[in-house]
């Protein structure tokens, strides 16, 4: 491949029509039709793909609801990867002013349009934009591969004359060759609080501690920057959180492989981070024990089980015609 960024239109399995960014040192693959997804980042270096992909692949090309009723059903198109969630994350809920938003929102799941794409210096990029109908918001953003850097630039706009609460998160997930046994997990959050009511295999339900330190089901404690291996079979769902003066970031880093990714976001539009881990723990419908996957999730509200179970002051909060912007990047690097 040509060391020269660029930007093809390719056909993913399944059917679907996808945009590969390329630049020296890596190459993104972008689902316009399928909420703007990021499936595949793969460093050039080392040939890895750092995000996960689901078991079955990427499923095939198929319409289907929009707002998931449950998370089997939003299970039934997700290919793994970096999506973004909004305007709700977890639980199906009973919408603010009536309706139901489904299963980590419409935006993962409705087409966006992609309105440009181009390169610019050592960097390709696209700009795409979709419109809920569940909701009165319009989202846009620019994705931009630079080097071994992806930068997602967003903003969500209230498109109605009233104030709307809602929830915006991103949910990039890494899996195998990057997670492995001796993987580790470092972050700028001080605080790890354990999810109250589905805190996976091991801890203890609504326990915080110190990162990143977090307390067991049995009293011992656990170190969470230690990635579980494989044969572990480890489940954890809990927050990242009370971000530290040097920002909000988190790093995966494999050094057998010579390898790692950081992820950097805007601290004062998602001041926590969802922390879920399916180590080939759960069995039986969705995962029979066959993921194996870490995802840090930057977001604005916990815990993450929908607008329903959210304190509403800690959604966020859009004026009529009010739009807000937010970046979070992921960039590849080589551990000194």
């Amino acid at each position: 491949m040509s060391a020269a960024p660029g930007i093809a239109a390719i056909t993913l399995d399944g059917g679907w029509p996808a945009l590969e960014l390329r630049s020296h040192a890596a190459s993104l693959t972008v689902l316009p039709e399928k909420g703007c997804d990021l499936v595949s980042l793969v460093d050039r270096r080392t040939g890895v793909d750092v995000l996960f992909r689901a078991p079955w692949g990427i499923p095939p090309r198929a319409a289907g609801a929009w707002n998931a009723v449950d998370e089997p059903q939003w299970l039934e198109r997700y290919p793994g990867g970096w999506q973004v969630l909004c305007p709700n994350g977890g639980a199906a809920s009973p919408a603010p002013g009536g309706g139901t938003w489904g299963f980590h929102g419409e935006a993962s799941r409705i087409p966006w349009q992609v309105t440009g794409s181009g390169t610019d210096g050592q960097a390709a990029w696209l700009t795409a934009r979709t419109r809920l109908t569940a909701a009165p918001l319009r989202l846009e953003r620019t994705i931009r591969l630079d080097g071994a850097g992806v930068s997602i630039t967003e903003t969500c706009a209230n498109t109605g004359p009233d104030p709307i609460g809602m929830m915006w998160s991103h949910h990039p997930a890494f899996g195998a060759p990057l997670l492995a046994a001796g993987a580790r997990i470092t972050t700028g959050a001080r605080t790890f609080l354990a999810d109250a009511t589905s805190p996976g295999t091991h801890l203890a339900a609504g326990a915080s501690g110190a990162w990143p330190l977090a307390v067991a089901a049995d009293g011992s404690v656990r170190d969470l920057s230690a990635v579980p291996g494989p044969d572990e079979r480890v489940a954890t769902f809990g927050y990242l959180t009370d971000l530290g003066p040097d920002g909000a970031w988190a790093e995966i880093t494999n050094a057998r492989l010579g390898l790692g990714v950081r992820l950097s976001w805007d601290g004062t539009v998602w001041p926590h981070a969802w922390f879920w881990q399916e180590l080939h723990a759960s069995p039986g419908h969705p995962w029979w024990r066959e993921a194996y996957v870490c995802a840090i999730e930057p977001a604005g509200t916990i815990p993450g089980h929908g607008v329903a179970g959210a304190r509403d002051e800690d959604l966020l909060h859009l004026a009529g015609g009010e739009r807000r912007t937010a970046t979070i990047e992921a960039s590849l690097f080589e551990p000194s």
